[in-house]
């Protein structure tokens, strides 16, 4: 998802916590990495390595000061909505998201249990 700064409109795919915050998260593919974005600072981080076939989840991190307030469960909820509209198998080497993953299990479409 692309975050258009000059555009108040709010995404359906944003999710809100509190009446004017919420969570918008990006792909910065020169970076590697997904980003959440909460009132233009960005508050999370997903680390990936992408092929034509799949996508590798390699290490999540919250900032310290949004710990608690899912940020990290946006980044996991969209980056594996994102693979499969893609077509892309899931890969994770992340443990925070294979212990996300074992308390959504309805969310592991696409994941590769084994490489």
């Amino acid at each position: 998802m692309v975050i258009d700064a000059d555009d108040d409109t709010p995404d359906p795919e944003d999710h809100s916590h509190g009446p004017d915050e919420s969570i918008a998260v990006r792909d910065n593919t020169v970076a590697g990495r997904y980003e959440a974005v909460r009132s233009g600072a960005v508050v999370g981080i997903m680390i990936y390595e992408r092929t034509r076939s799949r996508i590798e989840l390699i290490h999540t991190v919250t900032d310290p000061a949004h710990r608690g307030e899912g940020v990290a469960s946006v980044l996991v909820r969209t980056t594996l909505a994102e693979a499969r509209a893609s077509g892309l198998g899931v890969l994770v080497i992340c443990p925070f998201i294979e212990s996300w993953l074992q308390r959504h299990p309805e969310q592991a479409g696409g994941v590769i249990a084994d490489d």
